[in-house]
């Protein structure tokens, strides 16, 4: 990957506003403020440049002092629940100057950097104008009453063999800055900018805080997160002999 010659920055949205849970960037979650995770997720990043914290509140300035990244003041315009993140990104792109622009969603505390890294590695690797972020959701799905992806002319498929359904969660989007300035200035918009990639993260990625539940939800996470290696794999007394023999199980 060429990444060199390219200036990387990655954004951090922050509203103080917020209908569904109230102030939920500065709500602490453990003893962190929840933007704390991924300042610290992009901070450990070795292809990121700068990071920023952008909002329309003074008290996110006091938050990029305290762990050391930038902060850039949005217009109050810009930060309303009516606003279009088409609006602020723009604004963004056109007063702070880089070649590759990736939003971080300060929603998604438990992505990890190295998870990061191979995104930006995959867009730039890929050419595309914008990656989307997604989840791969692999489950029969409907939308208004018609299959999406799969058929009920014939027997039920199996579950593993049905194309996933990609779920948008924008734990990190990127762009290149000048495409998206150029589609914005043209069109109107830059979300959906030129050559669109997407990349599917997995597992605790995935974790986006939304609703209050989801902070119930992640604050369970972060309380009883182990490293994989100290989980050990236990199975009813059923099946002894059957591990003991060392058949194959897996069919």
């Amino acid at each position: 990957m060429e990444n060199k010659k390219k200036k990387i920055i990655a954004v951090i949205p922050a509203r103080l506003g917020s209908k569904r849970v109230q102030a939920k960037n500065l709500r602490m979650l453990g003893d962190k403020p929840l933007i704390y995770y991924m300042i610290e997720t992009l901070k450990k990043s070795t292809l990121v440049d700068e990071i920023y914290i952008n909002s329309d509140s003074d008290l996110f300035e006091k938050i990029a002092k305290r762990y050391s990244v930038n902060f850039y003041k949005r217009d109050p315009d810009l930060a309303t629940s009516e606003s279009m993140i088409d609006d602020y990104i723009y604004d963004f792109c056109k007063n702070i100057q880089c070649d590759v622009l990736a939003v971080a969603n300060p929603t998604s505390p438990f992505l990890k950097t190295d998870e990061l890294d191979k995104a930006i590695e995959h867009f730039i690797d890929n050419d595309f104008d914008t990656q989307l972020a997604c989840e791969d959701i692999k489950t029969h799905c409907f939308y208004k009453g018609e299959p999406i992806n799969f058929s009920t002319d014939g027997q039920h498929p199996r579950s593993q063999d049905l194309i996933p359904i990609k779920a948008l969660n924008f734990a990190v989007t990127i762009w290149k800055s000048q495409s998206y300035i150029d589609n914005y200035e043209t069109n109107g918009y830059g979300v959906y900018t030129g050559k669109i990639g997407h990349y599917s993260f997995e597992g605790l990625a995935n974790v986006d805080i939304d609703w209050e539940e989801d902070f119930v939800l992640a604050e369970y996470l972060l309380k009883n997160m182990v490293a994989k290696d100290d989980i050990s794999v236990r199975y009813d007394p059923v099946m002894d002999d059957i591990l003991k023999s060392g058949k194959n199980i897996k069919n």
